[in-house]
C-alpha cells in the first residue's frame, strides 16, 4: 500500500448534525399556522406566573433578541409589540417521540452512531464513503431531504476529518446549512472564527484568551502549549492547544453520549443562608447520586449552580482526587460549594442545582457499591 493510500484510511469522515430551534419547529410541525410568527417555548418555574426561563425560540423570535435562557418576563416584554407572538410550555414527551424518529432515520445513513442529545447526533460514514470526502456533501444532502420528506425536521449539518471541526461546523451556516471542511481545508477554515467557537470555551475563558492576545482561533494557534498549560492548567491548556490546530481522535460513542448528571430545583423562597438550603441540597444530591449509580458511573468532578434573583447564573465546581461513587462525599463537596458562593455573592438564591462530571463508566465490574443496600 503507498504512503497516500495509508494516510487516506486514516482520515474519517464525521457528520454532525443539529436540528435548528428544535422544540419550536417540533411546535411549528405540530400548528402550522404558528409558521411565520415569533414563537417562544418556555420552562416554567413552580412559582407560578411567567416565573421561569426561554428554552428556546425560533428565528422570528430571536430577531427581537429572545434567546434561550432570557427570563420569560423579558421575553414577554420584548415581543409585547408583536401580537401574533406565541409563548408555549414545554412539551418534553412530544419532543422525544420526533428526535427518535429522527434519529432513526439516521442511524441508517452511520457505521457509527453517537447520540449527544434531543436535538443533535454525530454520526461516522468513513466506510460507507470508503474515506471519500468527495461524496460526503451528496450523502448529507440525502439526509436532509429525507428528514424533511418523512418528519417536516430541517437540520444543519458539518462534515469533517473530526468531531470537533465536525460541530464548529455545523454551526456555521444555520439554519437549514451544510458545512463540508475536507482534512485539508481544517487550518483555513478554523482561522478567522472567535474563539468562542471553539467547543467548551465559556465566557471566561474567552475574555482571558482575548487578554492574551487571541480573538481568533488563528492567533491562539500561535500561543505556546506551555504558556497555556500554565494559564489554564495541564487538561484544558493541552485541549484548547490541538483544538486551535483542529485536532480532534476522540471517537464516537455508540449510543447516547452522557457528559454529565445534573438535578435543578426552585427554592421554596430565595435565600442566601446556607442552613435554610441544606434540604434541597441533600436532596440535589440523593436524586444525583441514584442516577449515577444507575447508569453504572462514578464521577470525578462536583459542581453547584446558583440562579439568582436577578436570574444571572453563578456556577462553581471542584474535582476530586479520584472517581467517586459515594453520596456522602457528594454533598459534602457541594456543600463546600454553596458556602463559597454565597460568601461571594450579595444576592439571594432562588434556584439551586447539583452536578457532577468527568464520568467514569463501570459496567461490567463489580464494584463495591453494588453490594451495599
Amino acid at each position: 500500500m503507498s504512503l497516500n493510500a495509508k494516510r487516506k484510511n486514516m482520515i474519517r469522515v464525521i457528520f454532525h448534525i443539529d436540528f435548528d430551534y428544535f422544540y419550536a419547529q417540533c411546535e411549528e410541525l405540530r400548528d402550522p399556522l404558528l409558521k411565520g410568527k415569533p414563537v417562544v417555548v418556555c420552562v416554567y418555574s413552580a412559582r407560578g406566573g411567567d416565573s421561569g426561563a426561554v428554552s428556546t425560540s425560533n428565528y422570528k423570535a430571536r430577531e427581537y433578541g429572545v434567546k434561550s435562557g432570557i427570563p420569560i418576563k423579558l421575553a414577554k416584554n420584548k415581543l409585547k409589540d408583536v401580537p401574533d407572538a406565541k409563548f408555549l410550555r414545554v412539551d418534553h414527551n412530544y419532543y422525544s417521540e420526533m428526535s427518535d424518529k429522527a434519529m432513526k432515520i439516521l442511524r441508517k445513513y452511520a457505521d457509527k452512531f453517537e447520540l449527544v442529545g434531543v436535538d443533535e447526533a454525530f454520526i461516522e460514514v468513513t466506510e460507507r464513503l470508503e474515506h471519500d470526502f468527495g461524496r460526503a456533501e451528496e450523502l448529507a444532502i440525502t439526509i436532509k431531504q429525507e428528514l424533511k420528506r418523512e418528519l417536516g425536521l430541517t437540520c444543519s449539518i458539518g462534515i469533517a476529518p473530526n468531531k470537533l471541526v465536525a460541530k464548529i461546523a455545523s454551526d456555521f451556516q444555520k439554519p437549514d446549512g451544510l458545512t463540508l471542511v475536507k482534512p485539508e481545508e481544517v487550518k483555513q477554515f478554523l482561522t478567522n472564527l472567535s474563539v468562542g467557537k471553539v467547543v467548551g470555551v465559556g465566557k471566561k475563558t474567552e475574555e482571558r484568551l482575548n487578554e492574551m492576545g487571541a480573538r481568533t482561533i488563528g492567533e491562539l494557534s500561535d500561543i505556546d502549549i506551555y504558556e497555556l498549560i500554565r494559564e489554564f492548567r495541564k487538561k484544558l491548556g493541552t485541549y484548547l492547544y490541538n483544538a486551535a490546530r483542529g485536532i480532534d481522535e476522540e471517537p464516537l460513542v455508540e449510543g447516547e453520549s452522557v457528559t454529565q448528571i445534573s438535578r435543578i430545583t426552585t427554592l421554596k423562597k430565595s435565600t442566601n443562608v446556607v442552613e435554610e438550603m441544606l434540604d434541597d441540597l441533600k436532596s440535589l444530591c440523593r436524586n444525583v447520586h441514584k442516577s449515577v449509580i444507575e447508569q453504572s458511573f462514578s464521577f470525578k468532578s462536583v459542581g453547584i449552580m446558583l440562579i439568582l434573583d436577578d436570574l444571572s447564573i453563578k456556577t462553581k465546581s471542584r474535582s476530586l482526587k479520584s472517581p467517586s461513587t459515594s453520596e456522602d462525599e457528594l454533598f459534602k463537596v457541594a456543600k463546600v460549594l454553596l458556602e463559597e458562593a454565597v460568601a461571594e455573592s450579595q444576592l439571594l438564591i432562588r434556584r439551586l442545582g447539583v452536578k457532577v462530571s468527568e464520568l467514569v463508566s463501570s459496567k461490567g465490574q463489580d464494584t463495591l457499591f453494588k453490594y451495599i443496600e
